[in-house]
């Protein structure tokens, strides 16, 4: 008999529910210069534009902090898949 123990996983918010964050991954992923903060529902875009209708993209991180800077340069906390 197996013993297996739940670990507790965030509450993974939509991106639908939540359009900042989209609007965040969409910038990380076309590398628009800006600096982008996410926390939870929160969020804030300096700089950036927003995502493509359509756009699929998520923030895999509950948290983070990002700065893209022009030359495809990119510093970011979210770990991706």
């Amino acid at each position: 008999m197996s013993s297996q123990t739940q670990v507790p996983q965030p509450n993974v918010t939509t991106q639908e529910t939540h359009p900042i964050r989209r609007e965040i991954a969409y910038c990380m992923d076309v590398l628009v210069p800006g600096v982008y903060l996410w926390l939870g529902q929160w969020g804030v875009r300096l700089g950036g534009c927003p995502a493509e209708d359509g756009y699929p993209g998520v923030l895999h991180s509950w948290g983070g902090v990002a700065i893209v800077l022009p030359g495809y340069q990119i510093w970011t906390t979210d770990q991706g898949d």
